[in-house]
């Protein structure tokens, strides 16, 4: 049971706007209390006074790894879920590249994370079933059409359930799609190399997601408008997007939220393990990369992933879309829990208390996970 929990004074970030001068009270692990501000306090309750603004722990549903830490390696779940409460995210999906399919199994068993640390809310797996033609930093060789039997034992033996899988459209039969669709699984589309009709096809029959929008995906041509121009012209469609500032620009991202008419703008980092290092040389799937002050390339100079946080995106979206601090928020916490099949998760009564207090700067200054403070800014 955690201790009672009194943010005084904050505002509050919850469903697209803004409570100034709220109290919130957390309660064994859950809100009890969002109402005005008052004078009253309890002497049984700890108390975090305001100024700052609450909002609900972001969500990454595609991070591959940081500071050396990678979701491959069995082991370095737990402190990558601890790190990653410095960003302000509560929950995230450990997404698992392609790889031989020991090396999948392997990781996928050692899933496990840590009770002090972001929960894990699911795997995101990043293929295998991707198009040699849009391979990203990856090493196509490990690339495949569906194989039903290799993913029932993907399946069977991760330690927690794969909750999302990018695939390419043409890597699946239609019998295949239907399969997997029936399972409940979220699919997404991405390293494809579909052409518009193709695209546009998927998204009638199950697919309800894109991965980092515009990269590693046909693109658009006026007489062309492959698997970006399908996405452009499908509003209904979910949409992750790096907003690390060199994945898109910032035209093209005001282009994408435009053309969304049900469909969510979904802010993930998609960073990976030497994302966070200082600048240098290292290795990482099998492949040489270089590290600066701002990104992570191959040797060619071709981005690898990102070294970018939630938090840092969530600023860029306000700057990018001009949308309020609470509808960026949302764009990391509740529009990232939906696209992946979880529920909306505000800060009202009765809800679980993974929260993230923010600064007047919007930078995270305190993490909690059902209620408890697993980080803070200002402690060791």
């Amino acid at each position: 049971m955690s201790r009672s929990l009194l943010f005084k004074n904050v505002d509050v970030a919850n469903g697209g706007v803004v409570n100034v001068n709220r109290d919130v009270l957390v309660v064994d692990g859950r809100i009890a209390r969002n109402d005005q501000a008052s004078s009253q306090e309890d002497s049984n309750v700890l108390v975090v006074h305001g100024p700052g603004l609450l909002a609900p722990g972001f969500v990454d549903t595609h991070v591959h790894g940081r500071d050396g830490l990678d979701v491959m390696c069995p082991g370095d779940l737990g402190p990558l879920s601890r790190g990653l409460l410095q960003q302000g995210v509560t929950g995230f999906l450990p997404t698992m590249i392609s790889a031989s399919p020991a090396d999948m199994m392997k990781a996928l068993h050692g899933a496990h994370g840590d009770p002090a640390g972001a929960k894990i809310l699911g795997v995101h797996m990043e293929g295998p079933f991707l198009s040699p033609e849009q391979p990203g930093m990856f090493d196509p060789v490990n690339f495949s059409r569906f194989d039903m039997g290799l993913w029932t034992k993907l399946c069977t033996v991760s330690a927690v359930p794969i909750r999302l899988m990018t695939v390419a459209a043409e890597r699946l039969d239609p019998k295949d799609l239907g399969e997997l669709v029936g399972t409940g699984l979220i699919l997404s589309l991405g390293h494809t190399d579909a052409s518009y009709s193709t695209a546009s096809g998927v998204f009638g029959q199950g697919v309800t997601r894109v991965t980092h929008a515009y990269n590693a995906m046909r693109g658009f041509h006026h007489r062309d408008p492959g698997a970006v121009g399908a996405l452009l012209d499908h509003g209904e469609i979910d949409a992750e997007i790096v907003l690390d500032g060199l994945h898109v620009e910032a035209p093209s991202a005001r282009i994408l939220l435009a053309t969304r008419t049900h469909g969510r703008i979904v802010l993930v980092s998609d960073c990976v393990p030497p994302g966070g290092r200082p600048p240098g040389a290292y290795e990482w799937a099998g492949r040489s990369l270089q590290v600066d002050d701002e990104s992570v390339r191959l040797e060619s100079g071709q981005l690898a992933g990102s070294a970018g946080t939630m938090d840092a995106a969530m600023r860029r979206a306000m700057a990018w879309f001009g949308v309020s601090v609470a509808q960026a928020i949302q764009m990391a916490s509740t529009n990232a829990r939906l696209s992946v099949g979880l529920a909306a998760q505000d800060i009202c009564v009765g809800s679980p208390a993974d929260l993230v207090l923010l600064d007047g700067e919007l930078n995270p200054s305190m993490t909690l996970i059902d209620g408890v403070i697993r980080w803070r800014r200002d402690e060791p």
